[in-house]
């Protein structure tokens, strides 16, 4: 029931309609009867600065960023995590009586996956995608530097920022290459690689993340942190070709577990949360 008392937490993003941590943030408040709300609110990038004032004025616990705030959203923070700091991107805020904390449960999220479904990368790897997603994925895969990951995007001055960061945050190097060489399978060694992750936004609506499979014959497993309406059509095409493929559920499940803890101080009731995000999996497809 909500009261007078009754404090906001919320999720920014934009799109944000399709998002399941609704459902599986409110079952677990519920649950351990903490006095307390998640809703979730689409907010265009030139407003988020507004909303995040908004929300501390309004005494809110804190919000989650996603797509596409989750970088944007720094320079409206008063103090990051070391984490946050590392990754350049921010999908958690903890609003304190005087000043605001921003944090990063993505990548925390992300090695729980990988744990889950007992992928351990050993390389090459094609990571497609520039943004706050690719850079959890990376700080994740931080310990695994020697693997060999290349950084498929569209936006070459964004690849180059996010290949130099990686240099300067892990001693990592990261090979770029062109959106079109990779889909066309011209990449020198495309057809050694043993994975695909995608931490692009493509799928979220239900496009389809085109990989040139034919060209792929070592490949072992599919990662898509998408998690839209189920499976996703990179995760099905995948499977359809017998490869281990994996959508963004579980990353999404244990990053709003961190999160979870973090808004409340409580430990996050998996079990709880899990079964509470499989059922709104359900109710949110067409």
């Amino acid at each position: 029931m909500i009261r007078s008392s009754t404090r906001l937490i919320a999720l920014l993003g934009h799109p944000v309609r399709h998002s399941l941590s609704p459902y599986f943030q409110n079952a677990a408040l519920s649950f351990l009867h903490i006095d307390a709300v998640y809703l979730a609110f689409d907010v265009r990038p030139e407003r988020l600065a507004q909303a995040l004032e908004g929300l501390s004025t309004l005494g809110a616990l804190g919000t989650n960023l996603t797509i596409p705030h989750k970088e944007a959203a720094i320079p409206f923070i008063d103090n990051l995590s070391d984490e946050a700091k590392r990754v350049g991107a921010v999908n958690t805020v903890v609003f304190n009586e005087l000043s605001t904390v921003g944090y990063n449960t993505d990548v925390q999220g992300f090695r729980e996956l990988l744990k889950r479904n007992r992928i351990s990368p050993e390389g090459p790897i094609f990571l497609l995608g520039a943004g706050g997603a690719a850079k959890a994925v990376v700080s994740a895969l931080s310990d695994k530097s020697g693997i060999g990951i290349a950084c498929v995007n569209r936006s070459r001055e964004r690849a180059e920022r996010f290949r130099d960061w990686a240099r300067d945050q892990f001693a990592m190097h990261i090979d770029l290459v062109r959106w079109e060489c990779f889909q066309e399978g011209k990449e020198r060694f495309i057809h050694r690689a043993e994975g695909v992750i995608n931490a692009t936004s493509v799928g979220l609506t239900g496009e389809l993340v085109k990989l040139p499979w034919e060209n792929m014959a070592s490949l072992r497993w599919v990662v898509d942190t998408v998690y839209s309406k189920g499976r996703t059509p990179l995760v099905k095409e995948a499977q359809k070709r017998k490869i281990v493929a994996v959508d963004g559920t579980d990353m999404l499940l244990f990053q709003g577990a961190y999160a979870f803890k973090l808004f409340t101080n409580k430990e996050a009731p998996i079990t709880v949360m899990e079964n509470a995000l499989l059922e709104g999996g359900k109710n949110n497809r067409p």
